[in-house]
């Protein structure tokens, strides 16, 4: 935002004059009271004049208005959109169980909170304080928080902060980000002011973007967040999400997720885009939807995605028939002809390649920088990106300014934002990523060395991956993850007595690569008590590939602590993704508040192990426990099933001795 010349400033401050001042009357000016006397006690001069300090947050509040009105939409590349009209009122709904993953609806606890963001008011945020809305890609986490932070301006309800976390580094720390929101240029206000200013409350925090935190120090990021939203309780929190990993540092937040589409509103968003595109295809597009509905339901549910549908059917007057035909195509339609605007045209590009060796680039700089975990770059960053994507891809010549210029305009699947520059979505970089995988030689590897860094930002990409290359996927993904769940289930629970086998069989069976930890009911253990005892004895916890979530009503506890891997959330994927097997079982619960019939004292912390000692173990608790890990949700409940499961893997080995042999064999 720091970009706006003094002109501009001035022409945005005029127009959001009647939203600005209502919030400086209502929440800036009776804070410069109370900071006056702060500044008086610790002696600092110059730090708070009266118009000076109103002055520069009425500038802020504008920038802020401005920058929330505005979106920019992949499909309409190089132009700024209002938000007003393009958004579709969303719905979140807090489940009071532990998805973080697309659940479908039947499994909404009827006692859910559900909320559309149609407005957003105080009774929207109040009663939680603080509020996560974690979902998968394309479903308009972004779009709402932008959303929000502009409603929040309208209806007098609190100064906003929108902060995209992925500006964050070890050495630039959210204070740094709010410091250069509220001084692009001078700097009138000090950072001890601003955390003495927001201690005082009234501020809506918004965290945009969690998983896209960058990689590198993540954890240091991670404990800079904590302790600035320990140090502000007096505000209201929003974050957003993909599924990601070390969420539960966040465990006090109540957990949305944002409510899929339904058909009608698909359509309605389709309509939207048909006012703002040159070309109408809307009404022929909802059609040809309604004649192949079965075909198209998966990306009807997805905002993101009936955009990019909406885009492809302009291009070409057809409906794809599965998601990786469907990106292959958005990225023709982008290269061939980008702008619907201009139908017909083909901008030239600058680098000179061929579609082919333009993929080929794209690729490999997809997959370079997803694996390092980032969307969003410096000029310079990227540019050094797409010279080391360049150099492992032989015969390809270009100027690497050249082929950045041309993903920002001639194939605009890269955006301008402010200094920075981002992809257009994330998703754009999983499907590439995912395409370089499937292309590659070291494509086994490449698999081999995802489920070992179990890194929850390549969930996506094995989404597009089993769509492209199954049998490979088979081969590695599920006979490794087969392999490590019968180990489990032969070496665990041996030593457990006076329980029945059936029983056994089924807590191996739910125990598989998760942990749970938790207390009976009406315990005074506190959430935090709980988060920092799993830190301390599961390995991995929070750093290395494991996460979890515990849902709480405030700082009262409503379930478990469940910590699973990125292989756990695999399993749900692959259940959900390869519906038709016999050896994954889809199983989903939900969490209604339940009191379960422990006998147990209240005043500790329990995990779940094989240890026969636990006196979660005793005949009189085992199976109570057993049914509570199946109650506790569907964010993990995706479970194999040892006989078939033995058999799939027993298939699998012959499969693979088969192919070797037959490769050993072959004769050109």
């Amino acid at each position: 935002m720091g970009d706006l010349t003094a002109s501009e400033i001035k022409d945005i401050l005029t127009i959001a004059k009647p939203v600005i001042d209502p919030l400086i009357s209502t929440f800036i000016t009776p804070k410069i009271v109370r900071l006056k006397e702060w500044v008086t006690k610790q002696d600092i001069k110059n730090k708070v004049i009266d118009n000076a300090f109103e002055n520069k947050f009425a500038e802020y509040l504008a920038r802020t208005y401005d920058r929330c009105q505005q979106i920019n939409v992949l499909i309409f590349p190089n132009r700024q959109i209002r938000l007003t009209s393009i958004y579709l009122p969303l719905t979140i709904i807090s489940k009071g169980a532990f998805s973080v993953l697309g659940i479908k609806e039947e499994f909404y606890s009827s006692s859910s909170v559900s909320l559309k963001i149609d407005s957003f008011s105080k009774s929207d945020i109040e009663p939680f304080k603080k509020i996560l809305i974690s979902d998968s890609a394309g479903m308009g986490k972004s779009t709402l928080s932008k959303w929000i932070c502009m409603k929040t301006l309208e209806n007098n309800l609190a100064i906003p902060v929108l902060i995209e976390l992925r500006n964050l580094k070890a050495n630039y720390t959210i204070l740094d980000e709010i410091y250069d929101q509220l001084n692009p240029i001078d700097q009138v206000f000090d950072k001890e002011l601003i955390i003495k200013f927001l201690e005082l409350g009234q501020f809506l925090i918004i965290l945009d973007g969690f998983d896209e935190l960058p990689n590198d120090n993540i954890e240091q990021i991670i404990k800079d967040i904590r302790r600035f939203i320990d140090k502000t309780p007096e505000n209201w929190f929003i974050m957003t999400s993909r599924p990601e990993g070390a969420l539960t540092s966040f465990g006090d937040f109540e957990l949305f997720n944002i409510k899929p589409l339904k058909t009608e509103e698909a359509f309605a968003l389709i309509r939207k885009y048909d006012v703002i595109s040159p070309v109408k295809v809307g009404e022929s597009l909802i059609v040809n939807i309604q004649n192949k509905l079965g075909q198209v339901s998966e990306l009807l549910t997805n905002p993101f995605l009936v955009s990019l549908l909406y885009s492809v059917y302009a291009f070409n007057k057809d409906i794809p028939d599965d998601k990786v035909t469907f990106y292959e195509e958005i990225f023709q339609a982008l290269y061939k002809k980008h702008d619907l605007s201009k139908d017909g045209w083909t901008r030239p590009k600058k680098s000179k390649l061929s579609i082919l060796q333009f993929k080929i680039l794209l690729r490999q700089l997809a997959f370079d920088t997803a694996r390092k975990g980032q969307v969003t770059y410096s000029e310079s960053e990227i540019l050094e990106f797409i010279e080391a994507a360049k150099a492992k891809c032989p015969g390809i010549n270009t100027n690497a300014d050249d082929f950045l210029d041309d993903l920002l305009k001639a194939v605009p699947l890269f955006q301008r934002d402010g200094l920075k520059i981002k992809w257009g979505h994330k998703s754009i970089q999983d499907f590439f990523a995912s395409d370089f995988i499937n292309y590659s030689a070291k494509k086994e590897q490449i698999l081999h060395w995802i489920l070992n860094v179990g890194r929850e930002g390549f969930l996506n990409v094995i989404d597009f991956y089993i769509e492209q290359d199954f049998n490979t996927f088979r081969k590695v993904v599920i006979y490794k993850l087969l392999k490590e769940f019968i180990s489990h289930f032969e070496s665990s629970y041996n030593n457990i007595k006076c329980v029945s086998q059936a029983d056994i069989n089924e807590r191996r069976t739910l125990t598989f690569d998760i942990e749970i930890l938790f207390t009976n009911n009406n315990s005074p253990i506190k959430v935090e008590n709980i988060l920092d005892y799993a830190e301390k004895i599961i390995p991995g916890y929070n750093t290395g590939g494991k996460d979890g979530f515990i849902s709480t009503v405030g700082s009262q506890i409503r379930g478990p602590l469940v910590i699973s891997s990125f292989k756990t959330e695999l399993l749900f994927q692959i259940a959900n993704k390869i519906p038709n097997n016999d050896y994954l079982i889809y199983r989903g619960g939900i969490i209604e508040d339940k009191v379960f019939n422990f006998n147990l004292p209240e005043d500790r912390i329990y995990v779940i192990n094989d240890d026969p000692n636990n006196p979660i173990n005793s005949s009189e608790n085992f199976s109570e426990i057993n049914s509570m890990i199946k109650e506790i949700g569907p964010y993990y409940q995706a479970h194999f099933s040892y006989p078939e499961a033995k058999k799939e893997l027993q298939k699998i080995e012959q499969e693979i001795e088969k192919e070797k042999k037959s490769q050993e064999s072959f004769d050109f």
